[in-house]
């Protein structure tokens, strides 16, 4: 009689290599889509970045690996707040938004923009989204 991890082993086996597979295609996606965006944002090529960005932040990501996408969107609006991008960084965190699920990634996020507004000086949009973090994460608990 087989043992039950070996049993699981072969019940979820293509499941689990066909989630795998997808994955790495996801992975791999957003990886190149990621080099894209930081070249055109080193090439000072700001009109595209929405758009490039944009390819990332609508692919499938399993919730498991969602905070890849706050991190992702922490990089590139940095990278983009760096050459004094602001708006283009706020639309690249608005699209990092959407496309998550969880309460703290989203809450993450929330901050994130809120930090963008302080290094603007814009601090009452600031203290709106540094608001908006903390109403979630209370109603969160």
């Amino acid at each position: 009689m087989p043992s039950r991890l070996v049993l699981l082993i072969l019940l979820l086996g293509p499941h689990t290599a066909a989630f795998s597979q997808n994955w790495n295609q996801v992975r791999s996606s957003a990886e190149r889509q990621h080099e894209m965006v930081m070249l055109l944002i080193r090439n000072g090529d700001f009109g595209r970045v929405l758009e490039t960005s944009r390819q990332i932040f609508s692919l499938r990501f399993p919730a498991s690996q969602e905070h890849l996408l706050v991190q992702e969107g922490r990089i590139l609006s940095e990278a983009l707040a760096h050459h004094q991008q602001f708006q283009i960084a706020q639309g690249l965190l608005d699209q990092a938004l959407r496309a998550v699920r969880s309460n703290p990634s989203k809450i993450a996020l929330f901050k994130e923009k809120a930090y963008l507004f302080t290094k603007q000086g814009r601090d009452k949009e600031a203290m709106d989204f540094f608001e908006r973090a903390m109403e979630l994460e209370k109603s969160s608990r």
